[in-house]
């Protein structure tokens, strides 16, 4: 899985939280180069917030895009999100708030749904121990 921030800039420490906690679970866990960026109150320029995700769209070893945060930025990239990328290789889209639209985007264009999940920088209160594993609902 990738971890992108495609609206507002995530602290390295609630990232490095997310990163440990999905790698406790088994999980193979990736950095988009520019998630901490920052340009203004979004993660970095749109080009390269885009970039990111389109990166990880067009990669078929990342089976799932999770976003760091949502906050303000995400409407700013979907025209031109690579969802012909996404429609061959289909992955979820982890996150919500902001990243509402890139779900709504991804719906609306390839009918693959999103998933409203918590982001990678949540506090431990969403993300803790005592949330599930993927392991355990096997």
């Amino acid at each position: 899985m990738r971890i992108v921030a495609p609206a507002s800039p995530p602290s390295r420490e609630e990232v490095a939280r997310g990163v440990e906690l999905l790698t406790s679970w088994g999980l193979q866990v990736e950095l988009g180069e520019h998630v901490f960026d920052q340009w203004g109150y979004m993660a970095g320029r749109d080009e390269d917030r885009v970039f990111d995700l389109n990166a990880a769209f067009r990669d078929p070893g990342v089976r799932a895009v999770i976003a760091a945060r949502g906050g303000k930025g995400a409407y700013r990239i979907v025209d031109d999100l690579d969802t012909d990328a996404l429609r061959r290789d289909p992955k979820p889209v982890v996150g919500f708030s902001d990243i509402t639209h890139l779900h709504l985007a991804v719906w609306s264009r390839c009918r693959l749904a999103g998933l409203h999940g918590p982001f990678a920088k949540s506090r431990d209160t969403y993300t803790g121990p005592a949330s599930p594993s993927p392991r355990a609902a096997r």
